[in-house]
């Protein structure tokens, strides 16, 4: 095009009125060919864009789903016994047509042992390792720990306090105390009586000697 018009000067009037004419259809062309190429390259970057960005929604749900079930999994190990059957999940289907966990939960048993403070108190202690077993614990795990805790603490001074009653004399304990204080005390008296005795008999041999 722009070669034409340049030479334009070498031809007739009435051929430069026909190449003029020719010139002005090659740019309509080509200005419709432009304007067709052009929003087919924005719709190329555009679908360049939402596949980018599709990939790393997918991307962040694996990385969500893993977390999750490595949390859950955490729960579950250190929970042991207490453990009210496995894991479960809460799900969002993904842009590629997959199930992503995105929360989870693992129920145990926090009821303390009737009449058995020592068996309570170790409950206590697993319920407190297994909420806090995971690298980063929710508020809510922090809070069954928390509870755990007060637990483990009612479970020690219930521990501690039958102690203390098993190891009070009873009244017959108490009386057989002092029947042997008493008796101990009559014991060294007369050791004493008799001791002083000896003595005063021993001078009155040798007197009458």
């Amino acid at each position: 095009m722009i070669t034409a018009t340049s030479n334009q000067a070498f031809f007739t009037p009435q051929s430069r009125r026909e190449v003029s004419q020719a010139a002005r259809n090659e740019v309509k062309q080509t200005v419709a060919l432009n304007d067709t190429q052009k929003p087919s390259q924005d719709d190329s970057t555009a679908s360049q864009q939402n596949k980018l960005e599709l990939q790393s929604q997918i991307q962040k749900l694996r990385d969500t789903d893993r977390e999750v079930r490595s949390h859950e999994q955490a729960h579950l190990a250190a929970a042991g016994g207490i453990s009210q059957g496995g894991a479960s999940f809460k799900f969002i289907l993904g842009p590629d047509g997959q199930r992503y966990a995105v929360s989870g939960e693992v129920q145990i048993d926090t009821s303390r042992v009737a009449g058995d403070p020592e068996t309570t108190l170790q409950k206590a202690q697993q319920i407190q390792q297994a909420a806090l077993a995971p690298s980063e614990p929710s508020a809510q795990d922090r809070s069954v720990a928390m509870a755990a805790a007060a637990m483990a603490a009612e479970a020690r001074a219930e521990i501690m306090s039958r102690g203390a009653n098993e190891n009070k004399p009873t009244n017959n304990d108490q009386e057989e105390t002092n029947f042997q204080r008493i008796s101990s005390k009559i014991n060294h008296t007369y050791n004493a009586i008799s001791e002083i005795n000896t003595e005063r008999a021993a001078s009155l041999i040798d007197l009458l000697a």
